[in-house]
C-alpha cells in the first residue's frame, strides 16, 4: 500500500519531512498547505506535490492518510484537531504542544477517533543513541548515578527578531529549553527513566526584547534515585555540540552529537571496542550549534518510516503522543521551578 502524506506549515523543518517522505518506498508527499500562499506554492513546486488552499481542504482530501504538523510550536493543536477529526493520522513536530493541557487535548481527541499520533524526536533513532539505550536496557551501567545533558548553542539577536514567535512564549512555549534543548530532555528521560523532582533557574542573558529564556539550568531527581542536570543556552558563542553523560556504578558513557567521548564499563563486552571505533569520528554537520538548519535527515527518515510501519501493522508508533508529551511535562516543571523558586514534583 502506498501511504499519502500531507504537510501543514512550510517552515524550515517541513523540508526535512518532505525529503524524508521522499526516501520511503511505500510513501509519497501528496500535498502541502500554508497560510502564506506564496510559500505553499513554492514548496509544492520544489517537492512536486499538490497545494491546498487550506488545512481543512488538505485533511479532507482522500489522497491524504497522514498529516505532518510543521507549524510553529504553540500552533500545533488546531491543525492536529482538524486532522484527527477528519480521521487522519498525525506526525507532529516537537514539541507536541507547548503545555501539558494542550498535549492532553490532542491525546484524548486521537483516542476518540482511533487514529495514530507520533511526536517527532529524531535523536532517539540515531545509531549512537540506540547503542546507549541497549546498554541501559541490559543493565551495564549498574545502579544509575547521574544523567546529564548540555545544549549550549548560539543564536544571534537576528534569529529572534526575524521570526517573532521564537521570542513569544504563547507561541514558542519558551526559549532555549523548549525550543532547542527539548530533544535532549526527551533523550535523557529515555535513558534515565521518569523524573521525580526538578529545581531550576532561567534567565535572559545574551539577548534583548524577548519574553523567553536564553539560558537555563535545572537539577533533577529521577524516580530511580539518580540525579541529573540539564543546561541549555542560545547565548554562548560559538556554541558547542550537544553533550550527554550517562553515569552509573558499572559504567560511563559520554557522547557529543554522534561521537563517543567515553564508553567504559567495569565488565567489557566483545563489542565495546567496535562501538568505540564506530563512533569515534568527528561530527561535521554541526548539529544546530549555530545554524538551526544544520541537521541531518536520518532521524526523521527513520521516525516517519516507523509511522508507516505502524500504519501497516496496527501497532502504535514508537514515540506516540503520550510519550512525546513527557518532555513537555518536564520542561513545564523546569519553567515553574524557575518562576517560583520552588522544587517542583512531577
Amino acid at each position: 500500500m502506498d501511504h499519502g502524506f500531507g504537510i501543514i506549515g512550510t517552515g524550515d523543518i517541513a523540508a526535512v519531512h518532505a525529503r524524508a517522505i521522499g526516501t520511503i518506498a511505500n510513501a509519497h508527499l501528496a500535498g502541502v498547505t500554508d497560510i502564506v500562499r506564496d510559500k505553499a506554492h513554492a514548496f509544492g513546486e520544489q517537492f512536486n506535490c499538490n497545494v491546498f488552499d487550506s488545512a481543512s481542504a488538505l485533511v479532507n482530501s482522500p489522497e491524504i492518510e497522514t498529516v505532518c504538523i510543521c507549524t510553529p510550536s504553540g500552533t500545533h493543536l488546531e491543525p492536529a484537531l482538524l486532522a484527527i477529526d477528519a480521521g487522519r493520522h498525525c506526525i507532529i513536530e516537537k514539541p507536541l504542544e507547548v503545555t501539558v493541557n494542550r498535549c492532553r487535548t490532542i491525546i484524548e481527541a486521537a483516542k476518540k477517533k482511533n487514529v495514530l499520533v507520533a511526536g517527532i524526536f529524531p535523536m532517539r533513532f540515531l545509531d549512537i543513541n540506540m547503542e546507549v539505550r541497549k546498554a541501559v536496557e541490559s543493565g551495564r551501567f549498574g545502579k544509575m548515578i547521574m544523567g546529564d545533558v548540555y545544549v549550549k548553542w548560539f543564536r544571534s539577536q537576528t534569529y529572534y527578531d526575524q521570526v517573532k514567535w521564537r521570542g513569544d512564549p504563547e507561541i514558542s512555549g519558551g526559549g532555549a529549553v523548549m525550543n532547542q534543548a527539548i530533544h535532549s530532555v526527551d533523550l535523557l528521560r529515555w535513558m534515565m527513566g521518569e523524573v521525580k523532582e526538578v529545581s531550576a533557574f532561567s534567565a535572559m542573558l545574551g539577548h534583548h526584547d524577548l519574553d523567553v529564556e536564553d539560558t537555563a539550568v535545572a537539577t533533577l531527581r529521577f524516580e530511580n534515585g539518580a540525579l541529573g542536570v540539564i543546561e541549555a543556552s542560545t547565548a554562548v558563542f560559538p556554541g558547542s555540540y550537544k553533550r550527554m553523560e550517562i553515569l552509573g556504578t558499572g559504567g560511563s558513557v559520554i557522547t557529543e552529537e554522534e561521537t563517543i567521548v567515553k564508553w567504559e564499563f567495569s565488565e567489557e563486552s566483545d563489542l565495546d571496542n567496535e562501538i568505540r571505533l564506530r563512533f569515534s569520528g568527528e561530527e561535521t554537520v554541526g548539529g544546530g550549534v549555530t545554524d538551526p538548519k544544520a541537521i541531518k535527515d536520518t532521524g526523521h527518515i527513520r521516525q516517519i518510516s516507523d509511522m508507516v510501519e505502524a500504519l501497516e501493522t496496527g501497532r502504535p508508533p514508537v514515540i506516540d503522543a503520550e510519550e512525546a508529551a513527557k518532555a513537555v511535562e518536564i520542561i513545564e516543571a523546569i519553567y515553574k521551578s524557575a518562576r517560583t523558586g520552588m522544587t517542583v514534583s512531577l
